[in-house]
């Protein structure tokens, strides 16, 4: 779904908000449905908006019509919220809240009878929108005009106002449209208590956190049922959730999500909460980022949806707001840069709209991944379980991000993700770690006193204990298992998945300190899996006699992450002077040193900036100069900054036996980020990318081809630029991610057989029972659930 935004309230400056006229979605109504059908989005929420409906002008009764029929045209059901914050001056919901309640009723009854008029999807209503957010602007804050703070028990005041108000707009379109949907929204929150805090601070915590039902609880009588409130009101409980709906109580800090604050609660958690309370169906009502975290932002959302459809969560559709851009309400000068599409020229008068590429690109995947789920407002989509994925590494999440993490996060939307690393050693005891570092995925860490380091035989009987304890704890009896490393073979010993997959990333047999059981598990390990996937050409080729089912997946790239442009520099180099030669990565036995070392020998007045672990090597063997600058290991989203200040990107590998197969996943992601390459001859770089990567054999030959690219004209950096984006242009981890769920869905037969021998060994199956609260066990929908 999608929303415009409506808000057309009088800002605390007390000027008039119109963001619909600002950026040209009124004039432009059938342009914009257009391309919502065109990208696959069929609901959106429209505002009425009460104060600009009663102020008449271009915004009137015919007006309303003639988008309402221009929404049906494009086959678009739209949701109207009939207030969005504004009132008509005229009325006073302080002093006056009769006369603000009877003409409310009377405004949704008569929009309400003329949209039944229109043939086309059936309208949905949203009488108020944020009743809660709303009460909390006009009573505590300065943001809406002229209600300045005036304390909590102004807040509580008006939001008693806005329930009745609510509950007789109800039956008011029930009377002209009886079949109507109504969608009740407000933020979804968590508050949590300061690290350290007493009872009494978190229970504090607790009840602040639990005002976000108050409006919900009014509607549906739960409280003040004096005001009127009854089941049958509570019909979809549409859910606002951006990055800062939750906070530290007392200090109102961020929990912040980019900075991935672990103490901040998973979506799913929050909608299992008011799915638990309410038993309705419930939508994300609004949601999205700014400027360069809108796509990422999406992925995160997205596979917290699947997370609920994989908990039987009814969760009906997902709505990206806005999905036009829009300027501040206190500054009007201030554009968001949070739309699906940007109108970079609003304020010169020029309206085009501008798409974000990067967004549109993970809107496209998710349409896909989730297919015809949910595009309607009809009874609610409760898709059975998706098959978890058991995935063992040997690398560990939080370390560099690269091909496990770009494919289990795109996976998640498809499979929950049970991310199993090989375990911490030496503790005193045996205790399982679990965290989530983003949506559908949770890693298990295993604590295990002994001190063999990996997936030693000694650790097996405790860890296959805790893991299966997981999965039963969980209800985990579907899933696959897949494997980035042999060495975890006996963890599964007990399992039964559906089937079995190798994703071999690596040779790992060549690496320094490699098991010696390593060759012998891998042998066995081909035995039994049913799928392999390999990490490049030179890896199929050496494996694709060992197994019947041999398929190969090279590193790719996240375009998103990495072709961003105008990208600043990371201010951890910025006392660095240029030329700036830089390699991201960890630095192990596949690196040269020596080349490293020949290269800031070579030109003193180049800089050298290697960023990324030391790894299985002495940090002392690290060739030292004043032009070589060690960074060590920073985060993913760090990277793209460190690219964007660098003149020429470097992969200077050794030529040995732990790089003869390797398939570098930075090649890609040096190329996305429109940076030249030099790399050492290293298989799969020269056999795929020789035409735009210069290929050195020597120290004396990758000092030339540095040389060559800072010397490069502007019209040949242009030719390379076009080159690099073809090449680049030509994969990305969607895709692979997409391609492998092609072939995992072979195990979809699997299960169906499984589930037609369980059906044929009973007469007569029970349906499981929902368990519904007691307020609700006896209650009725007015209206019917099917609508479209």
């Amino acid at each position: 779904m999608g929303g415009f935004e409506g808000a057309d309230h009088r800002n605390g400056h007390g000027h008039p908000l119109d963001t619909n006229q600002r950026n040209g979605h009124r004039a432009r109504l059938d342009e914009d449905y257009a391309a919502l059908a065109h990208m696959g989005i069929r609901v959106v929420r429209e505002s009425i908006g009460w104060r600009l409906f009663d102020e008449g002008g271009a915004w009137s009764m015919p007006a309303l019509r003639e988008q309402a029929r221009l929404a049906a045209r494009h086959g678009i059901q739209v949701i109207w919220s009939l207030m969005h914050y504004g009132w008509p001056q005229r009325l006073d919901p302080f002093e006056r809240p009769e006369e603000f309640i009877a003409a409310f009723a009377e405004h949704c009854e008569t929009v309400a009878a003329m949209l039944a008029e229109v043939h086309g999807p059936a309208a949905v209503y949203q009488p108020i929108n944020e009743i809660s957010f709303l009460a909390w602007a006009a009573g505590h804050t300065g943001l809406i005009h002229p209600y300045v703070p005036g304390g909590p028990e102004r807040g509580a005041q008006l939001k008693r106002v806005l329930v009745r108000a609510t509950l007789r707009a109800i039956d008011a379109i029930w009377r002209v449209a009886p079949g109507a949907r109504i969608v009740h929204t407000d933020p979804a929150i968590h508050v949590e208590a300061p690290l350290g805090a007493g009872p009494g601070v978190c229970a504090a915590a607790a009840r602040e956190a639990e005002g976000q039902f108050e409006a919900w609880d009014m509607i549906c009588g739960l409280k003040a049922s004096e005001l009127g409130g009854a089941p049958r009101y509570l019909d979809v409980l549409g859910i606002n959730y951006y990055h800062d709906n939750q906070w530290e109580h007392g200090s109102g800090a961020r929990l912040h999500w980019h900075l991935q604050d672990r103490r901040r609660r998973p979506f799913h958690r929050l909608a299992a909460a008011l799915w638990q309370r309410y038993q309705r169906p419930l939508c994300i009502s609004e949601t999205g980022h700014v400027g360069e975290g809108r796509a990422q932002w999406l992925d995160d959302i997205a596979g917290e949806v699947a997370q609920c459809h994989a908990q039987g969560i009814p969760l009906l559709g997902l709505c990206l707001y806005p999905l036009i851009d829009r300027p501040d309400w206190q500054d009007f000068d201030h554009w968001h840069h949070a739309g699906l599409w940007d109108v970079p020229g609003a304020d010169a008068g020029d309206l085009t709209r501008r798409l974000c590429q990067p967004y549109a690109e993970r809107l496209q995947h998710w349409l896909q991944a989730f297919g015809d789920h949910a595009l309607r407002f009809s009874p609610p989509f409760l898709g059975t379980a998706m098959k978890s994925i058991v995935v063992f590494s040997h690398l560990r999440w939080d370390f560099v991000y690269q091909r496990p993490q770009q494919l289990m996060s795109r996976l998640a939307g498809q499979h929950p993700i049970l991310f199993v690393e090989e375990p911490i050693v030496g503790a005193e005891r045996t205790w399982l770690e679990r965290y989530s570092p983003c949506a559908g995925v949770q890693v298990l860490r295993m604590h295990v006193p002994g001190n063999a380091p990996g997936f030693a035989d000694m650790h097996m009987d405790r860890m296959r204990g805790m893991l299966q304890q997981y999965l039963d704890d969980h209800g985990i009896d579907q899933y696959l298992l897949w494997f980035y490393t042999p060495m975890a073979l006996p963890l599964a010993r007990d399992l039964t998945p559906l089937g079995r997959i190798y994703d071999c990333m690596d040779e790992l047999s060549a690496f320094d300190f490699a098991p010696p059981a390593l060759i012998e598990r891998e042998e066995q390990l081909f035995r039994e899996v049913d799928l392999v996937f390999t990490g490049g050409r030179s890896l199929y080729e050496s494996k694709r006699t060992r197994h019947g089912d041999v398929h190969c997946f090279p590193s790719s790239v996240d375009h998103a992450h990495f072709g961003r442009s105008g990208v600043p520099s990371h201010p951890d180099q910025a006392h660095i002077a240029g030329p700036r030669l830089g390699y991201y990565g960890v630095i192990d036995e596949r690196l040269d040193l020596d080349l490293v070392g020949a290269l800031a020998d070579a030109h003193p007045d180049w800089q050298i900036v290697m960023v990324g672990p030391v790894v299985k090597i002495d940090a002392a063997r690290l060739p030292q100069r004043p032009n070589l600058h060690w960074m060590g290991q920073r985060r993913y989203d760090e990277l793209p900054s460190f690219l964007s200040g660098w003149d020429v990107c470097l992969m200077p590998f050794a030529l040995n036996a732990s790089t003869r197969f390797i398939s570098p996943t930075k090649t890609l992601e040096y190329l996305a980020a429109g940076k030249p390459v030099v790399s050492t001859p290293v298989r799969d770089v020269a056999q795929q990318y020789a035409d735009v990567v210069p290929i050195a054999a020597s120290p004396a030959e990758f000092v030339a081809a540095c040389e060559g690219i800072l010397a490069r004209s502007p019209a040949e950096q242009a030719q390379f630029q076009e080159l690099a984006a073809q090449v680049v242009a030509s994969t990305s981890w969607d895709r692979t991610a997409t391609a492998m769920q092609v072939l995992l869905e072979r195990f979809d037969a699997i299960e169906e057989a499984i589930e037609a021998d369980e059906a044929l060994a009973v007469n007569t199956p029970l349906p499981r029972p929902v368990q519904v609260p007691a307020w609700a066990a006896t209650a009725q929908l007015s209206p019917s659930l099917p609508v479209a």
